[in-house]
């Protein structure tokens, strides 16, 4: 079956490219990047909550979960994953240690009984699959996902965000606001990335199956899940908007609208799925 190899995401993928990594160096796990934000609005764990994230990564979801009472599990193929995971969660309280724990494991065999598991999180997972691998990762997860569990799953980017909105709206739209506003004022406010930068190396390599909405929609189909498919967008994030990051984000993004259905087909950046599986 084909497979990205697990060697690429090294150390230091991890620590310099892997979405959230100024973050995580900075706070030794705690501190959580945008998309991580997101994603918790959705999440609701307690002492009897048994969680497991697919594709941990780092582990920041792991030691969140664990952070709120839950029992949390972090699983990855990767060995550079569950080395660096181990070592942040050596320097958590040992409350936080006790909750959490990090296996290195492969999503298309799960080693979990039946119905062991009252909430499964993928965050930038789905991407990183084949087609036919995540038909045998959402067989996995059907089987030890609790029958009233919840999956939620982040993932980034939208294709045709990245392909058409993004590459023949967003950035001309940004090029020319810009542009004009530095041109008016004098000021030197940032255009947004060049459109080739919007996919990096590492993307390139490991975005082997990048999805849209419609994919989404029909793999949750396929396997009897139900739920909502959100999205995000890229864009000025700040703890307090001007009026001017406000116009921006509205004219470029079409946010906040661009964040709901249908505009979030095209306009959303990435996507989280909320779900649960029907009986």
């Amino acid at each position: 079956m084909r497979s990205v190899n697990s060697k690429v995401y090294t150390k230091k993928y991890y620590l310099t490219d892997c979405s959230g990594y100024k973050e995580f160096k900075e706070s030794n796990g705690r501190k959580l990047n945008t998309i991580f934000l997101d994603l918790i609005k959705y999440i609701e764990v307690n002492s009897s909550t048994k969680v497991l994230d697919i594709g941990c990564g780092r582990g920041e979801m792991v030691f969140y979960c664990a952070s709120r009472g839950a029992t949390a599990i972090g699983i990855d193929y990767a060995e550079a994953a569950i080395k660096l995971a181990n070592n942040t969660r050596s320097k958590q309280p040992k409350i936080i240690q006790d909750r959490a724990k990090f296996i290195k494991m492969d999503a298309k065999i799960l080693k979990f009984d039946k119905s062991s598991f009252d909430l499964i999180i993928m965050t930038g997972v789905v991407e990183h699959l084949y087609p036919e691998e995540l038909d045998v990762v959402f067989h996995q997860i059907r089987r030890v996902l609790k029958p009233a569990g919840k999956l939620i799953i982040n993932t980034a980017p939208n294709r045709i965000f990245n392909d058409i909105a993004y590459k023949y709206y967003c950035y001309p739209a940004s090029t020319l606001l810009t542009s004009f506003w530095n041109k008016l004022t004098g000021s030197k406010y940032p255009n947004i990335a060049m459109p080739h930068d919007i996919r990096t190396e590492s993307h390139q390599i490991m975005h082997i199956n990048e999805p849209t909405f419609f994919s989404l929609y029909r793999l949750y189909k396929k396997f009897n899940f139900k739920g909502g498919i959100f999205s995000t967008n890229i864009t000025v994030r700040k703890q307090i908007l001007s009026t001017r990051d406000i116009l921006f984000n509205l004219l470029v993004f079409l946010h906040p609208f661009s964040k709901k259905f249908p505009l979030n087909i095209i306009f959303g950046s990435d996507f989280i799925s909320v779900l649960t599986k029907n009986k």
